[in-house]
């Protein structure tokens, strides 16, 4: 299941944020060599704020899975500071739309596949935890491996500008509408059932 993690209920939360941001120094600084900054064996940026909302896929056993964040528009976030140039019009800004950033897969899962299937299962996850919060475009960076997967996942998706290489990555800035149509394509086409979602504030209220 995948824990929608807010500002409100993170204190339920601290073992598996610190599992995420260890995983994500593995991942990005390790096996990536992206150029950012640890401390502790831990992945965190300047964009892991309080107003920074956290997807953990859990599995079971109480194993994390895979992560991402969702971060208002309206601050500072990666689009805006570091990938701008991406976007032809400039990036997008409004209260309804947040960006998603920092998709994790845990360091154990299999490339193909494994990781083709959580991915799909994330924007299920990112989808229905938008409809809860009442946001309604999630834009994001991809590279050439992930841009034709969410291209391809079932949500209407734009891009915002044309790809360019940056470092070692062609980069492309792209703008997801959040629908509920939209969130039954992808369900339909990743075979889930139902939710993958729950938000654990005051009792557990789980995604339409």
């Amino acid at each position: 299941m995948i824990q929608i993690i807010t500002c409100d209920n993170r204190r339920l939360f601290h073992h598996a944020l610190m599992e995420m941001h260890r995983q994500r120094k593995q991942v990005f600084i390790d096996r990536m060599h992206w150029r950012l900054s640890e401390s502790m064996g831990l992945e965190i940026d300047e964009f892991d704020s309080e107003e920074a909302m956290y997807l953990i896929d859990v599995d079971a056993h109480g194993d994390v899975q895979q992560s991402a964040r969702l971060l208002p528009t309206l601050s500072p976030h990666l689009m805006s500071e570091v990938f701008a140039n991406l976007c032809d019009d400039g990036p997008p800004r409004s209260a309804r739309v947040w960006e998603a950033s920092r998709f994790c897969p845990a360091p154990t899962i299999a490339k193909g596949a494994p990781r083709r299937e959580l991915l799909a299962r994330m924007i299920a996850g990112i989808l229905e935890t938008s409809i809860l919060f009442g946001i309604e475009k999630v834009s994001f960076v991809a590279g050439a491996a992930l841009a034709p997967l969410a291209d391809q996942a079932g949500w209407s998706v734009r891009a915002l500008g044309p790809k360019q290489r940056m470092g070692r990555e062609r980069l492309v800035a792209m703008l997801a509408d959040v629908t509920s149509d939209g969130l039954a394509a992808v369900r339909q086409r990743a075979r889930l059932t139902g939710p993958v979602t729950r938000f654990a504030d005051a009792g557990l209220a789980r995604a339409a």
